[in-house]
């Protein structure tokens, strides 16, 4: 009995370990995330790649355009178009809240979060609610493994620090006020 629990104990925490990374550590790591489908299916996130590239986030059964942001690599070539396409988008339950996470790839690529009400859409910037350490010489903000809630999602700060080492912070971030998001540093 003894083994048996030790055994799904384990199995527990290699398949956090697995299905929490970002990008995964194992499959192919330029599958997209998540689902570019709002859960009620009125909105949808869409890859265009001409000038250049960017994420646009239409409403479905219009096709009116709600938001677009460039791609962290918006050069359309194929290798850049692959690193677009293996973005994140992580609705919260009722689809009010979304997170669009480029491919955390060496710490590029950018993470959005949108409010949509009403057909309206509202960027809400984080960054600056998430302390840099002193210590880091580059970060990127990921979603790790995603909401925990309807109005909750945890992330993780991927840090390289000044010395070359690397390390993870954790946090979770509270849009009940989505005007005011607050934020708490985990574990």
């Amino acid at each position: 009995m003894k083994t048996l629990l030790h055994a799904f104990l384990l199995a527990l925490i290699a398949a956090g370990t697995l299905f929490g990374q970002n990008p995964p550590l194992t499959g192919d790591p330029y599958a997209s995330r998540g689902n570019p489908r709002s859960p009620d299916g009125k909105y949808v996130w869409l890859i265009k790649n001409s000038p250049s590239i960017a994420y646009v986030l239409e409403q479905n059964s219009s096709s009116k355009v709600l938001a677009e942001v460039p791609a962290y690599y918006p050069q359309p070539d194929p290798d850049n178009l692959k690193y677009a396409k293996a973005c994140g988008v992580f609705w919260n339950r009722t689809g009010t809240i979304v997170a669009l996470d480029e491919l955390n790839r060496r710490r590029s690529g950018q993470l959005y979060f949108f409010q949509i009400q009403d057909g309206q859409t509202r960027q809400i910037k984080i960054d600056a609610l998430i302390p840099v350490p002193s210590t880091a010489a580059e970060t990127r903000l990921v979603v790790d493994p995603g909401w925990q809630s309807e109005t909750r999602i945890r992330l993780r700060q991927s840090v390289k620090q000044k010395d070359g080492t690397f390390a993870d912070n954790f946090y979770l971030v509270d849009f009940s006020i989505p005007t005011r998001p607050k934020v708490e540093k985990t574990k």
